[in-house]
């Protein structure tokens, strides 16, 4: 069964690297606390991956200003995100490994195998906001090709007050 906007969003703890700081990613600990932007994206070293995180980066400010800590996912490494980050010039959140158990968060939130490509073993390029009550705000699955409107985002997140 496919999420929707007021499912409760499934919780995960997987490992995640920041720059050159590696530690887990749990979307329960923000509960309460901050709204949480999931980025999945299919794979490390893309070109439509690479823009779409460094236009996530550019305005994480932003994403601050309505409370919002956003977090990146695909089944890469931790080695090949934290090599990724490098190559992006640094980001300033996390990009979280889905590698091991392969692809449970992916799976759990509908996006692998993935829907819209044919390029397996990669997720769907699909972006979730959840709420601080930890309940799925706004969602959507785009095609791998297309790179996501962060505006489109940030309105979203924006309603959430």
């Amino acid at each position: 069964m496919a999420l929707k906007a007021g499912d409760l969003a499934p919780d995960f703890k997987i490992p995640a690297t920041t720059g050159d700081n590696q530690a887990d990613f749990q979307l329960s600990k923000h509960r309460g606390k901050k709204n949480v932007v999931i980025v999945f994206f299919p794979a490390a070293f893309t070109s439509v991956c690479s823009s779409e995180l460094k236009t996530f980066q550019a305005d994480l400010a932003q994403f601050a200003e309505c409370d919002a800590e956003v977090v990146g996912i695909s089944t890469d490494s931790v080695p090949a995100q934290t090599a990724f980050q490098e190559k992006l010039g640094g980001l300033s959140f996390p990009l979280g490994s889905d590698r091991w158990p392969y692809a449970k968060t992916g799976e759990a939130y509908g996006v692998f195998p993935a829907t819209k490509h044919n390029f397996a073993p990669f997720n769907d390029r699909a972006i979730f906001v959840v709420d601080k009550q930890g309940k799925i705000a706004w969602l959507k699955i785009y095609p791998a090709a297309e790179k996501p409107d962060v505006d489109e985002v940030l309105a979203e997140l924006k309603q959430l007050g």
